[in-house]
């Protein structure tokens, strides 16, 4: 089975579509055919991606969207309904990053990324969930990231807005069980993507994500594949990285352990900084 046989309106809502991860997800789904509402802050990007998504063969609507006002998400859910009778495929990806020791964060930075990587996409969800609930279909993707799941040092406001999608994204799995609404949560380490344009670069460790951002290897359409396989065959967690996959598991099953490791990653460099310095 294709996306467009499980889906064949072929809807879908991307926020943050105009870079990385959500770009390449606007790519992979304007090369099939489907109606598109994109949704990004960034006013001149957004243009030139729908531009282009256009002359793909896609049919696309776009918003210049704060994700961090409830308002903007209820319009696009009501957008979708005027112009297509509803929406398949919801995309929470909005994101920002922040990183640095607890007390180097200042607490509007901590205002910031909660409200962009957390409280968006609980927007996201509760706009949407009443037109997908009426026309008795969908999948909600959230993008998360393994800083939800690994809780790794100097990355606190990142860690914990991205642990509360993973938490949301799971609550909701279970409560929309017995109906036909999918839930997805992608939780990435690494991977090429713009979300390093967030970091200020003023501070050590974001300095050294930066660095590893620009190293990696691990493409946005890899993820993408995984996405796609994950709504598919309905399955919550994406993890495409192995050493997402393995962090988890090993956080999962000897979580004691699992922090004993990483304090001692931590104190002896040997940790993100291996990388970043080598």
């Amino acid at each position: 089975m294709t996306l467009d046989e499980k889906f064949p309106a072929k809807r879908a809502f991307i926020t943050g579509a105009a870079s990385g991860l959500g770009l390449a997800i606007c790519e992979r789904l304007a090369a099939q055919g489907w109606n598109l509402l994109l949704a990004d802050i960034n006013g001149t990007r957004l243009a030139s991606t729908t531009h282009k998504l256009r002359e793909e063969g896609a049919t696309v609507l776009s918003e210049i969207m704060d994700v961090t006002e409830y308002s903007s998400l209820e319009q696009a859910a009501a957008t979708v309904e005027r112009e297509w009778g509803g929406v398949d495929l919801v995309f929470n990806n909005a994101g920002i990053a922040a990183a640095g020791a607890m007390e180097e964060i200042s607490l509007a930075e901590w205002g910031n990324v909660l409200a962009v990587d957390l409280w968006s996409v609980i927007y996201g969800c509760k706009a949407f969930l009443p037109l997908l609930k009426r026309q008795g279909r969908g999948h909600i993707i959230n993008t998360a990231s393994s800083a939800g799941t690994l809780a790794g040092p100097e990355m606190a406001a990142y860690n914990v807005a991205k642990a509360g999608v993973v938490s949301l994204s799971e609550t909701l799995r279970v409560e929309l069980s017995n109906q036909q609404i999918g839930v997805t949560v992608i939780c990435p380490t690494v991977f090429v993507t713009s979300l390093g344009e967030s970091l200020k670069g003023n501070r050590d460790m974001e300095r050294k994500l930066l660095m590893q951002l620009e190293r990696s290897r691990v493409s946005a359409d890899a993820i993408v594949d995984d996405v796609v396989a994950a709504i598919l065959r309905d399955r919550l967690y994406v993890m495409t990285q192995h050493d997402a996959k393995w962090g988890w598991r090993l956080k999962r099953y000897f979580p004691e352990l699992y922090t004993r490791l990483m304090a001692n990653l931590y104190r002896n460099k040997k940790w993100i900084f291996a990388e970043a310095e080598s």
